[in-house]
């Protein structure tokens, strides 16, 4: 269960390794731990169970370790303010799940008997891991582009986001590089999410942040479209021309905080089981 009370988090010296305090109504009285760098969560018939209040961040991100004592499948789901895992179906066993959630205060929830049942963890970040994502341009050199077709369809997340681009930008998507959002520096794509997007550069520096929706926008492949981008107006191939299909709205240059990476984890969003 959740420690009762607040927690003191602290960073020693090395800078490398965070301890969390416990509360007074968690015995023993002030005895001092190292937050651990996987959570444990236990998805079982009486319950969910998680034993920590705290976690550290990894260089890809939250690592999670379910435990699905249940005769049944279980949902996990990954939430907070700025991210959302989806729906993540696990059988009965020991399953590894990897998130890139940005730090902060989470929920996690698995179902019991057909029922969410949710724990707050606080994922901390003592060795700086995570950066916020934004654009290499001014923030009035960004402009979105919206409801762009991948053609053909693909199972390929990087494939679809260099169809759908290739038309836009200066010079078409052949020598950009479409890589996971660089959150934490080692994050990869495969990772559930329910906003499936990839981070494209030219040159060293980002251009774009690419939502890839599959049919009737599921956020699973077969890839068909491209919900949103954001691009930085002076990667395109004709910059004054953003009507139509594309549109300008909100602050593109920050907040993207989903999922992907041309890596041989996967092209794809899904569980890491």
């Amino acid at each position: 269960m959740l420690a009762a009370g607040a927690a003191l988090i602290s960073e020693d010296t090395a800078g490398d390794r965070a301890s969390v305090t416990a509360s007074e109504s968690a015995p023993p009285r002030g005895r001092t731990v190292e937050v651990p760098r996987t959570v444990e969560v236990h998805c079982t018939p009486m319950g969910i169970d998680v034993p920590v209040a705290s976690v550290q961040s990894r260089v890809d991100g939250l690592h999670i370790r379910v435990h699905n004592t249940q005769a049944i499948p279980t949902t996990l789901v990954v939430e907070s303010d700025r991210w959302s895992s989806g729906e993540i179906v696990l059988d009965p066993g020991v399953h590894a799940v990897r998130q890139p959630v940005p730090p902060g205060q989470l929920t996690i929830g698995c179902s019991i008997d057909g029922v969410m049942q949710r724990r707050r963890v606080d994922l901390v970040d003592p060795g700086g891991h995570y950066t916020e994502p934004a654009l290499d341009c001014e923030e009035d050199d960004a402009v979105v582009l919206r409801d762009l077709p991948v053609a053909p369809v693909t199972q390929d997340i990087v494939v679809a986001a260099r169809a759908a681009l290739d038309d836009h930008l200066a010079g078409g998507s052949g020598d950009v590089l479409v890589t996971a959002v660089r959150g934490y520096r080692a994050q990869r794509l495969g990772d559930a999410t329910a906003d499936p997007v990839v981070q494209v550069s030219r040159d060293g520096g980002v251009v774009a942040f690419v939502h890839v929706r599959g049919e009737d926008g599921a956020p699973h492949p077969p890839w068909t479209t491209v919900s949103e981008a954001e691009v930085c107006r002076s990667a395109l191939r004709d910059p004054t021309a953003v009507g139509g299909v594309g549109d300008t709205g909100g602050d593109p240059r920050t907040g993207t905080t989903g999922a992907g990476d041309a890596d041989p984890a996967g092209a794809g969003a899904g569980p890491q089981a």
